[in-house]
């Protein structure tokens, strides 16, 4: 072995290498320039003989090197010039190809940097897999994060799944692993080999993978040729004000791609995905085989395909977006934020995603598998507690926030109640201006348990129904509408009489108006199956999109305002929504009282005409048509301590919706 080559190729580091124990390929194999002329190096594990074929013809014997697979040759100048590596296999195959590591690394010494940080918010561009043209020769980039790995390989269909051939290459500082793969085409399935420090061996796919071609196998795909056509939706978009406008979100999660067709746009604004999973844990581990963070969601097909969902909802005017559990990512690196702040990044840009609903990471951090066996993981019972503490974990958040609202204006950004805490307080920071909405469970659990009960114990209960709605920032809030026995709505007549249908229809009718009232965005997250209450919910949402008063989110004085939330002994609520940009106001009594209530007298704000625009009892939404053609006269009477009064009567269980305002008198 010459001399040069020795300088090159260690005896110790070329035993490292056959013996897949080696994480820096390229400190050996590719060109290496050198005092007096450059050394070119390559391996192959099953090669007899190489020759190297330069341009003009030109073609070099190369040798082995320590009796191993290894060749080097030298060369006596240091031209820069392309290169094709020919090999002859056992058995007398020969394979040309060019050498993956004459191509320089693609990811710089600026970016491994903020890499390190958890600052590279565009790691995603360069992370994964992404076909290119390096030096005249198209390709694919591969580049992973496998900290404390021995070694990674690339393994697939273009080297017969053997990883021995593709040794991947760590970078100095970051391990970051990286390769460029001459010739490979789209399409073709690959995984990471990886090499633990305890000698285990195990095949995972690609965190950064953007296509899947089955659970644990990624695929090779250029995502970035879409032509988008939704221009005027996103230009609106950056433009809109949406704590003052409507929101009906939709969950369509884990559904058949059509129901997106069937989302009315004269009700729903938005749309709810998240992507498909076994659990949790898998989703959102971005070092195991479940985890698919920059997947489309397994219902939206590949990535253009969901990008066409996506483009033919914002041609219906409807936003989409998407949920973000974090709840099981241990964040102790800050690189492990960097992934999760590219990945949102990556929706937003590449996917035009409409809003991210966060949730979860209030909760512990539980156990998970961690391959790169890089972050300690207790097991269960083992001190109690696992991860990061809450205030740790809400500093990402935050930090995700101030990141989507510098990168994407327009972008809604919904989150648990509990992250939003101030550090040492239990009081939830509702001035806080990097989020828009809060999700409130609150108010549906309360009501849920309230309807649960005899009419005696809901009037003992009425305060705790009513004690919820006095807590500040309610307009912000994110409302579930679904009722707690729609379930029992779709049963067949031989489970139920109609009587106990009627029943359960009054309440879930009862239950929608209420929540349609509470001031706060609303979101369905199951279908409503029954014909009756799903044209009632429609109605109620309509009018909610309609009028400013029921959407708006001014100050709270000004959109929300108590007739009477004390009546414990009538079990009526009763309350008044209105909105300072309009003159129309809504007077909504809700009777929770199992009896009907003929002759019950409201205080109301002022003297007029107030039209019945909705009764839950209307026989068009299956009820009985009690009290539907009431029209009540408003008169100087005193009740709840307001001057004007008027009597209404009420069904039992049942809503009614008055309209007061230059717009309902024809009504």
């Amino acid at each position: 072995m010459r001399y040069e080559i020795g300088q090159v190729l260690k005896q110790d580091k070329v035993m490292k290498l056959v013996f897949g124990k080696y994480s820096m390929p390229r400190h050996l194999l590719g060109r290496h320039l050198i005092a007096g002329g450059q050394v070119i190096a390559a391996y192959h594990p099953d090669a007899v003989r190489m020759r190297l074929l330069a341009g003009g013809g030109k073609i070099y014997e190369m040798d082995m090197v320590e009796r191993q697979p290894v060749f080097a040759l030298f060369l006596p100048h240091r031209e820069i010039f392309s290169y094709q590596l020919e090999i002859y296999l056992r058995g007398g195959k020969k394979i040309t190809h060019y050498d993956p590591y004459s191509f320089s690394c693609q990811i710089t010494e600026e970016e491994e940097q903020e890499f390190l940080r958890g600052r590279w918010r565009n790691a995603y561009r360069k992370m994964g897999c992404h076909p290119m043209e390096i030096d005249g020769v198209r390709g694919i980039y591969f580049a992973v994060w496998a900290p404390r790995a021995q070694r990674v390989s690339l393994v697939g269909d273009f080297n017969h799944w053997d990883g021995r051939l593709c040794y991947m290459n760590r970078m100095g500082h970051s391990d970051i692993y990286e390769i460029f793969l001459p010739e490979v085409t789209e399409g073709t399935g690959y995984q990471y080999e990886v090499k633990t420090m305890q000698e285990e061996i195990m095949r995972v796919a690609d965190p950064y993978g953007t296509a899947r071609q089955s659970e644990k196998t990624s695929k090779i795909l250029d995502i970035y040729g879409f032509r988008w056509e939704d221009d005027l939706w996103m230009e609106k978009r950056g433009q809109a004000d949406v704590r003052n406008s409507p929101m009906v979100i939709y969950n369509i999660s884990d559904r058949d791609p059509a129901e997106m067709e069937e989302v009315y746009e004269d009700v729903f604004t938005h749309v709810l995905m998240s992507r498909k999973r076994k659990n949790a844990v898998q989703q959102y581990n971005p070092y195991s085989d479940g985890g698919d963070f920059f997947v489309p969601p397994a219902y939206g097909g590949e990535p253009d395909e969901f990008r066409k969902m996506v483009q033919r909802a914002h041609k219906k005017g409807i936003g989409v977006l998407m949920e973000v559990s974090l709840e099981s990512i241990p964040f102790e690196k800050p690189q492990v934020a960097d992934f999760v702040l590219s990945n949102l990044l990556f929706w937003t840009k590449e996917y035009h995603i409409d809003g991210f609903a966060f949730d979860g990471l209030a909760g512990d951090c539980r156990p998970w598998d961690n391959i790169f066996n890089d972050i300690e993981v207790r097991e269960d019972g083992e001190d109690g507690e696992f991860g990061l503490d809450d205030e740790s974990r809400r500093a990402i958040l935050r930090q995700a926030m101030i990141m989507i609202r510098e990168e994407a204006p327009g972008v809604i950004i919904i989150s648990d109640e509990q992250n939003l805490r101030k550090p040492g307080s239990d009081v939830t920071d509702m001035k806080d201006e990097v989020f828009d909405f809060y999700w409130n469970y609150h108010i549906k659990w309360s009501l849920d348990h309230y309807l649960s009960r005899d009419q005696t114990g809901r009037k003992r209960a009425h305060f705790k129904l009513t004690l919820p709605l006095q807590k500040p920032g309610l307009e912000r809030s994110l409302l579930l509408l679904d009722h707690k026995n729609k379930d029992d709505l779709h049963q067949t007549s031989i489970d139920k009489s109609e009587e106990v249908y009627y029943d359960m229809l009054s309440e879930a009718k009862l239950s929608y108006a209420f929540l349609t009232g509470i001031p706060g965005k609303k979101i369905l997250s199951d279908a409503v199956r029954d014909v009756k209450i799903k044209e009632y919910l429609y109605r109620l949402l309509e009018m909610y999109r309609t009028y400013p008063a029921l959407h708006s989110c001014g100050a709270e004085e000004q959109i929300f305002e108590w007739v009477n939330g004390m009546d414990a002994v009538s079990s009526v609520i009763s309350f008044i929504r209105k909105s300072s940009s309009s003159e129309e106001h809504f007077l909504f009594i809700c009777n929770f009282n199992k009896e009907t209530l003929p002759s019950y007298r409201i205080g109301v704000p002022s003297f007029g005409r107030y039209s019945l625009l909705i009764s839950s009892d209307a026989a068009e939404f299956g009820g009985k048509g009690r009290f539907v053609s009431q029209q009540p006269v408003v008169t100087r009477q005193p009740c709840d301590f307001r001057p004007y009064s008027m009597t209404v009567s009420l069904p039992p269980e049942s809503a009614l919706i008055f309209g007061f305002g230059p717009a309902f008198h024809s009504v």
